[in-house]
């Protein structure tokens, strides 16, 4: 294959022409025939020209055409005896590889590259060859050894002090942590980053570092700053005259518009990018780009141009024998297609996909192309073959959650368009009346949630597993791992060999079988690991209604979807032991979003016009089953998306007076991971008079913990201390008498004193800052005192996890929201979920700031309330509060809901 060489800024020397003329040469024949009219030059000098050639070739043309002229270099780099080049050559071919996605090879040349730069004594080789190797092993899954490679890697470049090169360490370093979600740790290595390079004036290092913090941000929904970091980077790459970098930020600023539903801009920076693409020749890039643009102008709901530019993305992607990238084009056209509302090409182009999408072995884009197929067939009044369509999708989405390895499905980023197959599927049923199937999948998709935002913390809920089964299933996930990609990998190429897809086809199911049969086991010999892993089936009707203490309770759930929402309404009664009722509600998810954020919005300025609000949003979310729910004075919700951060307790009812002062509240994930806290109860467990507390308040928190909160809060503000909670806490140590509490304030509320002495309580108590991470929820964090040199401060989700706990309640007062996008209420249910798992059935949570003083008076009277009440009480937890807050209410200092309505209990209630 003939090649083009890539222009590049090194000096004319003979070294670099005759590399020019072996990459441009059409066979390897002639480039013997060059090498050998040249023997003079064939010296670590070509080698290196020849090297440089490849690093560009693997960008601009693809990473298959580089590695044969990697292989050349390297090839003269040994015989030369250059170990130390040579090392620096394979880790660019375990580059290429890892850009092909062939894990195994790109770990097999990076461990080479290692060993050439040992022999070599070169630190330089032997860092880059650690850096090098620790990308696909993240990718595979094996977390913890990227990191430490990672590590090793920063290390050596900190002893060598070559700052570009440091910075660069540091910068991916910041990419696995962005990769983790972990954005505040990743906003640590970025910065650390930028300072070096800001000494060395590197145009295009500069431009990189501020366009990955600009990427920071816009993971974490703060859009303004992030294009003004990526502006600034445009900036840099526009004065550098960096193609490759303008193309980058110009792309992002493109994505980021987009995402702010400023789809117009959106599409003008797409274009700007494309010419750059087409000036450069840069042709894959380019079916990105279109592809983009098509879906921008889906999104605007001018179908006609969506069309048009999907098809020329397509058929370039079908030029470059792309086939993958052909596969998400043909679900876009699927997309356009049926927002112009013309069916039966929706679902003949959605049926390509399919078939492109199993060709390939592609699990991500199959599930796609069933769902469009399904919503195709849903809207062609076909409900049979469109519920076939959606169970096929859910069963891929059930099978990809539990093989998540790494990075290789992006969970965590998706999950919330998956949501979508499940309430398509709830929607059908209920359009069928089969209300029971219905809320079994409503019921499904919050489970879900639950896994998929905290999926990167899965080895985290493996402490009833022995090493021997961990060994076992990291083995097993590894494998299905490797062999999925080089299946993908084998079918993309043009003509893809047949005997070695068959053999890698047949070694999967293999491993497929192992793997089943493993988990199978497992589960058997473990059935509590199936609700760690929040693989515990979801309940029927029958189980739920067990879960109704009396015929004075109700069980409600919501199903929010973009164009309607469903209640489901569970009571006493009916044949099963439960009723269950639905109701449609004609409102869309944005509206509804908008709706609550309005009325959260005159709460938190305590605007004495809530009122209405509050009884809008009453008859618009409760009244349609108010004949069911007459007489019930205890509600279990269960809220979808933006309902998760509606405070019910604070709407007004048809008597206008609060919810709250009729009926006592408390929330769940879903029913199914209720029933389950429920049925794990703890014999003797939830007594508090039998109980001990273990409380933290006003924790005398470093200066990196707070610069990092301060990170996630996005404010700009720093935490601070909290005076009153250390009261709160004081007040509580007399309420349970010193032999049975345990008090830790100012710098003795140690993060290492929490971890080791809270499987000891039934009772813990934080009166400290949480920082509730909507978007990153396992960064969800409690802020302690720092105390040894080992601990960061920051209690986070992930950390808390690991315990073993033993309480029956955990109260985190003096919270502050992470606020961001809301997507199906992650932030809030990540400590709680966290909590959970650790072995805490019930959580006390703030869904707002709250004044210092009142939540001290609020807090002291829920303690008493439970300790008068006892746990056999019927909702012993949230009765404590309704009463709480109902003294408070009719006080004069803090009757406005904002400072009694904040508070919520999540989990089991009694």
């Amino acid at each position: 294959m003939s090649l083009a060489p890539v222009c590049i800024a090194q000096p004319k020397t003979p070294e670099v022409e005759l590399a020019a003329r072996i990459v441009a040469a059409k066979t390897e024949t002639e480039r013997a025939a060059l090498l050998e009219e040249k023997k003079d030059l064939v010296t670590p000098k070509l080698a290196r020209a020849l090297m440089a050639q490849a690093d560009r070739i693997k960008f601009r043309v693809g990473p298959g055409e580089s590695l044969t002229i990697y292989g050349l270099a390297e090839s003269i780099a040994t015989g030369a005896g250059d170990k130390a080049l040579a090392a620096n050559i394979l880790s660019g071919m375990s580059d290429a590889y890892l850009i092909q996605s062939d894990y195994p090879k790109a770990i097999e040349y990076a461990e080479r590259s290692l060993k050439a730069g040992v022999e070599a004594g070169d630190k330089a080789a032997q860092a880059r060859a650690l850096g090098v190797k620790a990308s696909p092993m993240y990718l595979m899954g094996e977390r913890d050894a990227a990191l430490a490679l990672f590590e090793k890697s920063l290390v050596l470049r900190r002893e060598l002090g070559d700052k570009p090169a440091l910075a660069q360490t540091l910068d991916r370093l910041g990419n696995f942590y962005m990769e983790q979600g972990e954005y505040s740790r990743a906003m640590e290595y970025y910065q650390e980053s930028l300072r070096l390079i800001e000494a060395t004036q590197d145009k295009r290092g500069l431009a990189s570092s501020l366009s990955h913090i600009g990427l920071v941000h816009f993971h974490q929904a703060n859009y303004e700053l992030a294009l003004d970091f990526l502006q600034k980077g445009l900036t840099l790459s526009r004065a550098a005259d960096d193609k490759e970098g303008i193309g980058r930020g110009l792309f992002n600023i493109g994505v980021i518009y987009s995402a702010m539903g400023q789809t117009e801009l959106g599409l003008k920076y797409y274009f700007e990018v494309l010419k750059i693409a087409e000036a450069i020749g840069a042709r894959g890039p380019q079916v990105q780009i279109l592809s983009s643009i098509g879906s921008n102008y889906s999104d605007l709901g001018r179908y006609d141009l969506a069309l048009e530019y999907l098809n020329k993305s397509r058929k370039l992607s079908d030029e470059l024998f792309d086939k993958g990238r052909s596969t998400e084009i043909l679900n876009d056209l699927a997309t356009a297609y049926l927002g112009r509302r013309e069916y039966d090409k929706a679902l003949e182009i959605a049926n390509q996909a399919i078939t492109q999408a199993r060709q390939l072995n592609n699990l991500e884009m199959l599930w796609k192309a069933l769902y469009k197929a399904g919503q195709a067939h849903r809207a062609l009044n076909q409900p049979e073959p469109a519920r076939e369509m959606f169970e096929q999708a859910v069963n891929i989405i059930e099978m990809l959650r539990t093989q998540v390895a790494g990075g290789e499905q992006d969970s965590q980023r998706l999950f919330q368009q998956r949501i979508e197959t499940y309430y398509a599927m709830t929607e059908l049923l209920v359009s069928q009346n089969k209300l029971e199937e219905a809320l079994t999948y409503a019921e499904r998709a919050k489970g879900r949630v639950l896994l998929d935002v905290l999926q990167s913390g899965r080895t985290s809920v493996n402490k009833s597993m022995t090493a021997d089964e961990q060994a076992r299933e990291s083995k097993l996930t590894h494998e299905l791992t490797v062999l999925n990609s080089q299946i993908t990998r084998a079918k993309q190429q043009g003509q893809p060999d047949g005997k070695r897809l068959a053999e890698l086809e047949a070694r999967l199911q293999k491993v497929r079988f192992d793997h089943d049969a493993f988990e199978s086991g497992l589960y058997a010999s473990h059935p509590e690991l199936r609700l760690k892993r929040g693989l515990a089936r979801t309940i029927n009707v029958k189980q739920a209604g067990e879960m109704l203490p009396d015929a004075k309770a109700a069980l409600i759930e919501y199903a929010v979807m973009d164009e309607r929402t469903f209640l489901f309404v569970m009571t006493k009664g009916g044949a099963a032991g439960a009723d269950l009722k639905v109701y449609p509600i004609d409102i869309k998810r944005a509206d509804l979003a908008q709706s609550v954020e309005s009325f959260r919005q005159m709460l938190a300025e305590r605007d004495p016009g809530f009122k209405e609000p509050a009884r809008k949003l009453y008859d618009l979310l409760l009244a349609p089953a108010q004949a069911q729910l007459s007489g019930r004075n205890m509600l279990i919700i269960v809220p979808d998306d933006a309902l998760w951060e509606l405070p019910f307790q604070a709407l007004q009812t048809a008597t206008n007076r609060y919810l709250l002062e009729e009926r006592a509240l408390s929330y769940a994930p879903s029913l199914s991971v209720l029933y389950e806290m429920e049925k794990q109860r703890k014999p003797g467990g939830g007594s508090a008079n039998n109980a001990t507390l273990l409380a933290f308040g006003n924790p005398a928190f470093g200066e990196a913990a707070a610069e990092r909160t301060k990170i996630v809060l996005r404010s700009g503000a720093k935490p601070v201390p909290l005076p009153e909670a250390e009261r709160e806490v004081k007040s509580l140590a007399e309420m349970y008498g010193k032999t049975r509490s345990r008090v830790y304030i100012g710098a003795e509320a140690r993060e290492e004193r929490a971890k080791a002495e809270a499987g000891n309580y039934k009772i813990l108590h934080f009166a400290t800052h949480g920082v509730l991470n909507n978007l990153s929820p396992m960064y969800s964090h409690l802020l302690l005192s720092q105390g040894s040199a080992g601990e960061d401060g920051l209690l986070e989700a992930w950390e808390i996890m690991k315990l073993d706990l033993k309480a029956d309640l955990v109260v985190l007062s003096a919270c502050e929201t992470a606020r961001g996008r809301v997507g199906a209420g992650e932030g809030m249910i990540g400590l709680t979920w966290a909590l959970f798992v650790a072995g805490s059935p019930a959580t006390l949570v703030s869904q707002w700031k709250v004044d210092s003083a009142a939540t001290k008076q609020l807090m002291l009277d829920f303690h008493r309330n439970l300790r008068a009440g006892g746990s056999k009480a019927r909702a012993a937890k949230a009765v404590a509060l309704q009463q709480s807050a109902l003294k408070m209410m009719k006080s004069g200092d803090y009757n406005h809901p904002f400072n009694w309505a904040g508070f919520i209990i999540v989990g089991d209630s009694r």
